[in-house]
Order: structure tokens, then sequence, then C-alpha cells
């Protein structure tokens, strides 16, 4: 999708890419290089710096700056950010790969210590470094978290995982909220993706360098507000590197679809069985962020109420088609025929 030639050019920005060290980290590192910025990466230690040096090879120019550093605590990522102030005088931009996979248990299975490692941890160091560095970012610049798409597909076994990313995620929005559009604020959520340590020959999975250019064009795209940007495949990274280049217009925000549902007499619970045998299907569609059924509340034989949230009115549409042959079957367990679901926007 990307060469270095198509990259921006960030010459004298300064980005800090904590979990830089990683298999995916490496990828953005080796593209805000390729772009001409100083790219700091903090490691535990001298031993694993000097081996990601060699690993970078040649891409390792004299606008890397390896720092051996623990950023994972409050007080860790403060004297990162004070550290960085001083060597370069500011921090443009932060990206964050920060982040493991863990599996193996199911969350009633899980001691204190999986609750520690992959879940309180992780999410502690991404809001140490969150809070160290987004109020020092200059405001050109951009913060970027790059998550999991686990953070919306549940992964059994690895629940935590799901969980933690699923926070990132509405960390983002917070803080998008809070800083009120004076600071922008992205989110990149990743399928598989191919990097030196996994390639499963699938041309369809997004590569580490692809994650990285993304970042990039993110970095360089000042009029472009925060976004979740998804990236699970070779078609939606180059949508997202076509928005952020301006030569795509950005979609919509997401939509709220809200219908009632009036089952026929003695049909209701053919009609909960019904719906609760889409959710899976619903809640799987690569742009739907919500999926739930309510009643009244004290009421159990009232209308049904379905609240669908998708990431935008294409994704609703999307869905729409995908559902379409199942509209009969709910309409025969339906006292009127049913309507068109009343679609809600986010209020600017």
């Amino acid at each position: 999708m990307h060469s270095s030639n198509a990259l921006p050019d960030l010459s004298g920005r300064r980005v800090v890419v904590p979990g830089g060290t990683g298999a995916v980290g490496e990828g953005v590192v080796r593209s805000y290089l390729a772009a001409g910025a100083d790219v700091v990466v903090p490691t535990r230690t001298e031993e694993r710096a000097e081996e990601f040096r060699r690993v970078l090879g040649d891409a390792a120019t004299d606008h890397l700056h390896l720092v051996v550093h623990d950023y994972t605590t409050f007080a860790g990522a403060e004297q990162l950010a004070e550290e960085m102030e001083r060597r370069l005088g500011g921090v443009d931009d932060v990206v964050a790969p920060i982040g493991g996979w863990w599996a193996g248990k199911r969350l009633w299975e899980i001691d204190e210590s999986d609750w520690q490692n992959a879940f309180i941890g992780l999410a502690a160091a991404h809001v140490a470094v969150l809070r160290a560095f987004l109020p020092r970012l200059n405001a050109r610049g951009a913060y970027t978290l790059i998550v999991g798409a686990s953070a919306f597909t549940p992964v059994p076994g690895s629940g935590l995982v799901s969980m933690e990313q699923a926070t990132l995620l509405m960390m983002r929005q917070v803080v998008e909220a809070e800083v009120a559009g004076q600071q922008r604020v992205f989110a990149l959520v990743l399928g598989p993706v191919r990097t030196r340590l996994v390639d499963s020959g699938d041309p369809d999975w997004v590569s580490a360098e692809q994650v990285g250019a993304v970042a990039v064009a993110a970095s360089a795209a000042a009029a472009v507000g925060g976004l979740e940007i998804r990236l699970r495949s070779q078609a939606e990274a180059d949508e997202a590197l076509a928005v952020l280049q301006g030569d795509q217009p950005i979609r919509t925000g997401a939509v709220v679809a809200v219908s009632t549902m009036e089952p026929k007499n003695g049909r209701r619970e053919d009609l909960l069985e019904v719906l609760a045998e889409l959710a899976p299907q619903i809640r799987a569609e690569p742009g739907c962020l919500h999926y739930s059924v309510h009643r009244p509340r004290g009421d159990a034989d009232g209308p049904l109420l379905v609240i669908q949230r998708f990431a935008s009115i294409e994704a609703f549409t999307e869905h729409s088609a995908s559902v379409a042959d199942q509209i009969p079957r709910i309409a025969a367990l339906l006292a009127t025929p049913p309507m068109p679901p009343t679609l809600f926007e986010p209020v600017p």
C-alpha cells in the first residue's frame, strides 16, 4: 500500500512511541523515521535497545532516540515526558502501541495475578502515558492509541484483553469529549497484522508498516480531528489513508437505530428467540458498535425496544442489506407491520 516515498514530510516533528520495540511498534517507528521525524522509543533495558537497533538496521538513523526508561507508572511516564522536553524541546505526537496478548482462561478462572497483569497493568500504562504527554503536545500534533479489534469482538479465553482494549476505546472517546477540539486523539483498531514475527501470507492482512503509514498520515492531517480508524483489511487501510490525505470525505459519525416491536399475542417468546438468534451475527458486523433488546420496566408483556449503534450511516446501510431476508420472518411475529427504525446522530 505504501512506500516511504508516499509518506508526508514530518521533518522536525518529535514523536514518542511507547511500545515501539514490539512487532507492530516497529512498523510505526520505521514509518515515522522514513517521514523524517525524530522518534523517541523508551525501553526498559540497554540490551533491548541495542537489539531493536539491530532489528531496524539501516532504518535506525540518527533521528532514532532509544531511551532506557520505565514509562508504565504515573511517575515514570511523567519523568519521561520531562526528559523529552529537556532533550528535544517538546513533543508533537505520541503513538501508543502498548500491550500484548493474553490467553488461556475463562473469566471465572482468572486469578489476581492475571487481572493485575493483563488488565490493570496495561490499562494503567496507557493512562500514565496519556496524562503525562497529552497536556504537553504541540497543538498541531496528535495522540494515537493502537488497539485490537478484540475491543468490540469478545474472544473466549482472552476476556481480559477484550475488556482492556474496550476500556482504551472508551478512554479515547472520553478524552475527545474533554479536550473539546483542542487536541486530536485517534485510535487505530487493528485486525490481524503481518509483522516480522507473524506472517500468515494472507494478502488481506495489513502490515506493521501500513499501520505506521496511517499513524503518520494522522499526524500530518492537521485539518482532521480525532477519529476511530479501523484497519482490519487492506481495503480499510486504503480508505483510512484516502480520508487522512484528503482524497476521500470522512464518513459520517456514529448512527443509533431505534426500533419498537409489538409482538402478536402468544408470539412474544418466538420473537425474542429470533432476536437472540440474530444478535451474534449483528454484533459481528464490522460497523456494529452495539446491539441490545429492551422491555418496559416492570412490564414483561410490553413492546420490545431494539437499540443498535453503528459506526456510520454506511455501516447501518450495509447492516440493513445483510438482514433484509430476516424481515418477513420478524414481521410474521408482529402485531403491526414493521416500520423502519428511527435513526439518531450525535449532536455537535
